[in-house]
């Protein structure tokens, strides 16, 4: 089941920079709504996914009944079950649940692309500095987009690299 979730969520976010984080939230969050919900008893698993140009929202409601509020767990090096929690929380920029625990519970995740939160500033004229430590020159800055680590350091003398 949770195989048809994921495949929903590469479907319709297709050609998107995090529909692979994205199978990776949906699949965790359904397999959770079906191992601790009454939902495979006669209940409903719904999928929500909202995509943006740059971030992915991601809902799994199911049908309450079981544990009413999801928790991460601390599973030893043995235990086959309970990373999933674990494995949303560094994958997604912010994630909860929500609901009624005896009706219904909402797992969501917020999935941002990090390369849309560091943007170059636009062209800003002779004397702007990259940090405080650097002295003043010139930089000529006219990309506007993603950063890597190398772009940030681009400009520095090799001493502050």
């Amino acid at each position: 089941m949770a195989a048809v979730a994921r495949l929903f969520v590469r479907r319709y976010l297709d050609g998107h920079p995090l529909v692979h984080d994205a199978e990776v939230v949906v699949s965790e969050f359904f397999s959770n709504a079906i191992r601790y919900s009454r939902s495979p008893n006669g209940g409903i698993v719904r999928v929500c996914v909202i995509k943006m140009e740059r971030s992915i929202r991601i809902e799994v409601t199911d049908s309450g009944g079981g544990v009413t509020v999801p928790r991460e767990k601390r599973p030893s090096p043995g235990d086959e079950h309970g990373r999933g929690l674990g494995i949303v929380r560094t994958m997604a920029t912010a994630w909860g649940h929500e609901g009624l625990g005896d009706v219904y519970v909402t797992s969501w995740a917020q999935l941002d692309d990090p390369g849309a939160r560091l943007r170059l500033l636009p062209e800003i004229g002779p004397g702007w500095c990259p940090s405080p430590s650097a002295p003043a020159r010139d930089l000529p800055l006219t990309a506007v987009g993603p950063l890597s680590p190398g772009d940030l350091l681009r400009g520095l003398p090799s001493r502050e690299r």
